[in-house]
């Protein structure tokens, strides 16, 4: 290994007193205790020109493993922290990074090396796409290859998997406007011969999940999560067995991505954003309650936090000198008292609003009280019913259950079912894109479009159960036959009294779906036997302790 020597000057004095979020006093108080950052010192690691981002600490305390671009292109570095000396680990032509210490010392790293463009990678078939590899002692193992990007690599405490963002199983049918652009977490068990799984599938073009971390025990993953083309970056956390039961752990008017469990797994380091921040900084968050500080790190952005085996330091990188490089700073995650977490409050009643339903001949939808109100043909089988009573949810959870039959796929978007309000013509919308897959779509607290869609194109000529739950939290789930399709978040629309539900059409007319809908109901809460909303306590076992 080439190695160059880099002088360590002594290190600086840092003010990193924690500045909280704006949070109840409880919540401030709490985090407080958790992490203690008030005598923190913080210094510089690396000099010298370009970049030098990503880097983790070894398990031994000793090295810090990190990618650096002062050649040209991607190569992964390890530097001594006893003396400053930085030693290649992989380096030559391709781009090698994301690194990420397995316990007993070895390295695995995403490595692609494309001779040509994208498109002619695609059209040759390639498999030379971003894949994982596992450096240990000198000899290097390729973990997966394909012609898809694989990043973001994490390995568990004891060793046995990397959990990895991915965009293998992405559909590649521009044609039928399907495209690669979610990301997934999969899951790779550090054996011979293992195959890895996805744990998390992704159901939007926009969506995707990166940069998963597991909690030291095993019991926990989180992520950060874009919630599609016009949401942010928001740290979401599951339990590991379920990763699809989520929960937000940040707010969606913050910025926030490049989670890490401290090694006793009381807290989280992350990067993060906020309105009237100076830039992007370095925040500890108590995922239990919520409670969050940010760390002043001085002047320039701050990114990707890497916590030392200890649990009593955090690499990051920071960009004041104008190329990013690694600082290291002191924090302390104490005990933490116990905080009482508020939740969103839940439905009062579980209850069907409307119900379509027939009276001789004639399609009603039925309330709850036996009120109905009759529905105005608007097409080969489209209906309409003006002002059906009980579907003035507010902000509280409600659900869509429908059986659904569709023909044919046709151009346009095509809709199977609409509930039109005052706050919004579109209050929510049930639809078929011309790729053949089916969406649900509330809104958002200030009518912007938010949507979650089917994993795959809906299947024709049979039918089709679908529903489709906004929780109280803002959420919004879709399941098409009982399972799972994805979830999307800052659906927080009030609805008032609906003006009016169409079935088969738009509102306005026209979009007239090419199937029948076999079966409808709307209410409020959740219908029976479905799984209410995710909460912190469901995730994590109740209030911070």
């Amino acid at each position: 290994m080439n190695v160059e020597r880099v002088g360590v000057p002594p290190p600086e004095l840092g003010d990193t007193t924690a500045v909280p979020l704006p949070l109840a006093a409880g919540l401030v108080s709490a985090v407080l205790a958790v992490c203690g950052c008030q005598h923190g010192r913080m210094g510089q690691l690396t000099f010298g020109p370009g970049n030098d981002t990503e880097a983790v600490w070894s398990p031994d305390g000793g090295r810090m493993a990190f990618q650096t671009d002062r050649t040209g292109d991607l190569d992964i570095e390890v530097l001594n922290l006893a003396d400053g000396k930085r030693a290649s680990l992989v380096g030559g032509p391709g781009h090698a990074c994301y690194p990420a210490w397995t316990p007993d010392g070895g390295v695995v790293y995403v490595f692609g090396n494309h001779a040509g463009t994208a498109a002619q990678a695609e059209q040759a078939t390639a498999d030379c796409g971003y894949g994982l590899r596992l450096w240990k002692d000198g000899s290097t193992q390729v973990l997966t290859r394909g012609y898809w990007r694989d990043f973001t690599p994490s390995v568990t405490a004891d060793g046995h998997a990397v959990y990895y963002s991915s965009t293998q199983g992405a559909a590649t049918s521009p044609e039928a406007g399907i495209w690669k652009e979610h990301v997934t977490i999969r899951r790779l068990p550090l054996t011979s011969g293992a195959v890895s799984e996805c744990v998390l599938p992704m159901s939007g073009e926009t969506q995707g999940a990166v940069q998963p971390s597991c909690s030291p025990d095993n019991r926990f993953l989180v992520w950060a999560y874009l919630d599609g083309a016009a949401g942010n970056w928001r740290i979401c956390g599951a339990r590991a067995e379920t990763p699809s039961d989520f929960v937000f752990l940040t707010p969606g008017e913050m910025s926030a991505y490049a989670p890490r469990w401290s090694p006793d797994g009381r807290c989280l380091a992350l990067t993060g954003f906020r309105k009237g921040d100076p830039g992007w900084g370095i925040f500890l968050l108590e995922p239990r309650s919520g409670a969050m500080v940010r760390l002043q790190t001085g002047e320039g952005h701050s990114r990707t936090p890497a916590w030392s085996p200890d649990g009593r330091e955090l690499v990051f990188e920071n960009n004041r000198t104008g190329c990013y490089k690694l600082y290291r700073m002191t924090v302390r995650c104490g005990d933490v008292p116990a905080v009482t977490v508020r939740m969103p409050a839940g439905p009062s009643v579980d209850r069907v609003e409307a119900r379509l339903e027939r009276r001789g001949a004639a399609p009603v939808l039925v309330g709850a009280d036996g009120r109905f109100v009759k529905g105005v043909a608007a097409g080969k089988s489209a209906l309409a019913f003006d002002r059906p009573g009980g579907l003035d949810f507010g902000a509280g959870a409600f659900f869509v259950r429908m059986t659904l039959a569709v023909d044919a796929v046709e151009k346009g978007i095509r809709i199977a079912a609409v509930g039109s309000y005052a706050e919004h013509e579109l209050g929510w919308q049930v639809f078929i894109r011309e790729n053949g897959r089916l969406f649900f779509s509330p809104r958002s607290a200030s009518g912007g479009f938010r949507e979650v869609g089917t994993l795959q194109p809906v299947a024709t000529g049979k039918p089709l159960e679908v529903l489709c739950i906004r929780d109280a939290d803002g959420g919004a789930r879709l399941y098409l036959d009982g399972v799972f399709q994805g979830r999307c978040g800052e659906a927080g629309l009030k609805y008032g009294p609906a003006l009016k539900v169409c079935l088969g059409k738009q509102w306005s007319g026209g979009m007239e779906l090419n199937g029948r809908v076999l079966a409808f109901e709307c209410g409020r809460g959740y219908p029976a036997g479905v799984p209410r909303m995710v909460t912190r306590e469901a995730v994590f076992g109740g209030a911070a302790q």
